[in-house]
C-alpha cells in the first residue's frame, strides 16, 4: 500500500491547485478587444479603428475605462468619425489632430457588450503596433487591446499616366502615316 501513497499526494496537489484557479482570474470579467477596418492605408489616408467590450461577469458594471495613446505617426483624424458609445453617462475623448482615445464612465448591464469606433490618419510611414491600457471598471479588469495598422510609403491614392503634348501626338501621327504609305508603296 504504500507505492500509492506518493501519486495519492500528488493527485490531491494538482486538485487543490485547480481548485484556486478560478480566483485568480475572478477580476477579469471583459472582453476587450480592437481593430481596424483597414491593414494598410496610404501616407496620409484614414481609417476606423473601433473597440470592442463585452461584460462577461455578474452584474452590471459600472465607471468602465481606459486610454489609448497612439503610437508616434497615428493621429485622431479631422473629423474624428466618433460613431457609438459605451453606455449611459459614457464619454470617449477623441480630440481631432490628438494621438490619444478614451473611454470614461462606460457602463454595461451582464452580458451586454458596447463599441465604438474613431476614425485615425497616418502622418508617416510604417507599422503603428497599438496598445491600449489595460480597461478598469468599479467591478473588474481586462487585459490591454492591441492592433496592429501599416501606414505605406507615398502620398498614396492614383498615380499620375503620363500624356503626350499635343505636338507629340501630332509627330505620332505622321510618323504612323509615313510608314503606312512605305507599306503601300512596297506592296
Amino acid at each position: 500500500m504504500h507505492r500509492f501513497r506518493g501519486p495519492l499526494i500528488r493527485a490531491a496537489f494538482v486538485l487543490s491547485a485547480l481548485a484556486a484557479a478560478p480566483a485568480a482570474h475572478a477580476g477579469v470579467v471583459f472582453t476587450f478587444s480592437k481593430s481596424f477596418a483597414d491593414a494598410t492605408i496610404p501616407l496620409n489616408g484614414s481609417t476606423a479603428l473601433t473597440f470592442n467590450i463585452q461584460r462577461l461577469g455578474p452584474g452590471g458594471a459600472n465607471n468602465i475605462n481606459f486610454t489609448d495613446p497612439l503610437p508616434a505617426g497615428l493621429v485622431v483624424s479631422t473629423p474624428n468619425g466618433l460613431a457609438g458609445d459605451c453606455g449611459v453617462g459614457s464619454a470617449v475623448t477623441a480630440v481631432a489632430g490628438s494621438g490619444s482615445i478614451a473611454l470614461a464612465g462606460g457602463t454595461l448591464a451582464a452580458g451586454a457588450n458596447c463599441s465604438f469606433s474613431v476614425n485615425v490618419t497616418g502622418t508617416t510611414a510604417g507599422a503603428k503596433n497599438n496598445t491600449t491600457s489595460v480597461l478598469n471598471s468599479s467591478s473588474g479588469s481586462a487585459a490591454a487591446a492591441t492592433a496592429t495598422l501599416t501606414v505605406l510609403p507615398g502620398a498614396g491614392g492614383t498615380t499620375a499616366v503620363p500624356t503626350l503634348s499635343e505636338w507629340a501626338l501630332i509627330l505620332l501621327g505622321a510618323a504612323l502615316g509615313a510608314s503606312a504609305l512605305r507599306r503601300v508603296r512596297k506592296g
